[in-house]
């Protein structure tokens, strides 16, 4: 169990050291431009960043608004991994954040509480199963899940 939790403890603190990159991070397989799959790589004006859109990732982007004003938005790299990127109260930017993975397809905001902040986004894997992780209303995310 004191395994467990220094594994944890570690994947947390990983993840953490991750805040400075973008998900433009990482080259398309195969190079870039369109994918043998129908996938491109798109920017965002208002966010930034190169993330995979078209054919199976569609527009490329899941988006969760709470409450009070502030915005998550959610992208598959160029990596193929999530990456995360926030608003605050007054509109400020946060860095982009890897989830990490591997992905084949879009990410999305599975479930939601309509705005309260603990929400649960997910995206399809190498292996076709949807991985998800979950929000809580402190801002604590779980690790990635099957579902």
């Amino acid at each position: 169990m004191k395994h467990l939790k220094a594994v944890a403890a570690t994947v947390a603190t990983l993840a953490a050291l991750s805040v400075a990159a973008t998900p433009a991070s990482a080259a398309t397989p195969g190079g870039s431009g369109s994918g043998s799959n129908g996938s491109t790589t798109c920017s965002s004006p208002v966010w930034g960043g190169k993330y995979l859109c078209g054919g199976p990732y569609r527009d490329g982007t899941a988006t969760y608004y709470f409450r009070d004003g502030r915005q998550e938005v959610f992208v598959i790299g160029t990596d193929h991994a999530v990456w995360t990127r926030w608003t605050d109260k007054s509109g400020n930017k946060s860095g982009w954040l890897s989830f990490g993975g591997t992905f084949t397809g879009p990410v999305s905001v599975l479930a939601t509480d309509m705005g309260q902040g603990n929400f649960e986004v997910g995206a399809v894997g190498t292996d076709g199963h949807i991985w998800s992780r979950v929000r809580d209303v402190n801002g604590n995310w779980t690790g990635w899940a099957a579902i």
